[in-house]
């Protein structure tokens, strides 16, 4: 079993409570927020060990979210976007506005796991070099 606290940013009800509850089949704490104003208010509780989070959002998107995060935590904690959003532009603002890594909603249940459990594994170290390779990538 795998561990570590996970925030989970989705304001689809449906597809937050399926990433929900597979992570934390796989042994992570959740903590799940609709939006970024509420993971705010999470994130003042406790730091996690990584962040995912959509983009298209209500009152916030994802994106300003992660600049809004990375002023509070600086590159401390990985935040994996998954988006349905697949074109280049969106994925170059991301990268830009400090995401650590970008999936496709269209990616499968088990490409996220492995994404998620390669950033709660890799050392703060080599962060930065896993961001590189990904942000090449895509």
């Amino acid at each position: 079993m795998a561990d570590g606290k996970i925030l989970l940013i989705e304001d689809e009800k449906m597809l937050s409570k399926l990433y929900g509850d597979l992570l934390a089949h796989r042994g992570y704490q959740v903590s799940a927020a609709g939006g970024v104003t509420e993971a705010l208010a999470i994130l003042d509780a406790g730091t996690p060990d990584l962040i995912v989070s959509d983009i298209m959002m209500p009152e916030i998107d994802g994106i300003e979210g992660c600049k809004m995060i990375r002023a509070r935590l600086g590159d401390a904690v990985p935040l994996l976007f998954a988006s349905a959003l697949d074109d280049r532009e969106t994925i170059s603002r991301a990268f830009d506005a400090g995401g650590s890594d970008y999936l496709t909603k269209q990616s499968s249940l088990e490409d996220v796991i492995s994404r998620v459990e390669l950033w709660i594994d890799t050392p703060p170290e080599e962060r930065t070099e896993q961001t590189r390779r990904f942000r090449e990538g895509n």
